[in-house]
């Protein structure tokens, strides 16, 4: 019997050669099936790994982006930004949230109650001679969007990381050699590990899945020498960024008060 299944095996997998199918060599199995167990696939280094993550990275053309711009005063962000010039979300400037939203050229912020308590406090201090202008600019603006162009709003270091083709060019897309740094962490229901890519300000760091799949889940690189740490997630899901309506906007221009340190 043995010999009978060789032969209709061999005369099977000549017609599937014949097709152009693959996966008919390998030894008999010990009953004489030739049912050899396929051999796994090699893991991927390190190295592979976060070159295949800076791959995906790169080529998304939106994502959600929830961490932390470190600067003496840090800005906390969680923004949703595409590469046609949209964002929405938060920002938070000494951990006060601030709501923004950009598109077509122009951006809106609207500040919190404490963050324009701070403004108050710092006009007393740095410029008292100012404080009854900023009281009105204040109250102008309670409960409003701020208008400005899209590149002065840009120009702040949390809100920066919107302009998703500039804030993110330095990131390289391929790395020579990286390495795993630290202990994998709780990512939501997930364990990602950490690989890096140079040292210093250079130094670029992926999170990805520990038990396999490349997609980035973090990213930590510097933007100019400022370390920047972000949680990724939603790729290439639509931004949906609405102007505010016109009775819910001021204009910068006419509330020149509010920028309480310039002369």
């Amino acid at each position: 019997m043995g010999t009978r299944r060789r032969a209709a095996a061999a005369v099977l997998c000549a017609a599937a050669l014949a097709g152009g199918l693959a996966g008919c060599g390998g030894s008999d199995g010990a009953d004489g099936s030739g049912g050899g167990a396929p051999s796994a696939a090699p893991a991927m280094s390190d190295t592979q790994r976060m070159n295949e993550s800076l791959k995906l990275f790169k080529g998304y053309r939106s994502f959600r982006m929830k961490g932390e711009v470190r600067q003496p005063i840090p800005r906390m962000v969680d923004l949703s930004a595409d590469r046609r010039g949209n964002c929405v979300g938060t920002y938070a400037d000494s951990r006060i949230p601030n709501d923004v939203v950009i598109t077509g050229g122009r951006a809106w912020v609207r500040y919190g109650e404490e963050s324009r308590k701070q403004l108050r406090e710092l006009a007393k201090v740095a410029a008292p001679h100012k404080l009854a202008a900023v009281d009105e600019a204040l109250a102008k603006s309670r409960g409003k969007y701020i208008e400005y162009a899209a590149e002065d709003a840009l120009k702040d270091p949390g809100l920066s990381l919107c302009a998703l083709d500039t804030a993110f060019a330095g990131i390289p897309a391929k790395a020579d050699k990286a390495e795993r740094r630290g202990n994998p962490r709780p990512e939501g229901d997930v364990r990602t590990v950490q690989i890096a890519h140079g040292t210093g300000i250079g130094e670029v760091s992926v999170y990805v899945a520990e038990k396999g799949g490349n997609e980035p889940r973090g990213i930590d690189f510097t933007l100019g020498d400022v370390p920047v740490m972000l949680k990724l997630d939603a790729y290439d899901k639509p931004v949906v960024a609405k102007p505010p309506k016109p009775s819910e906007t001021v204009q910068a221009k006419d509330l020149p008060a509010l920028d309480v340190l310039a002369d």
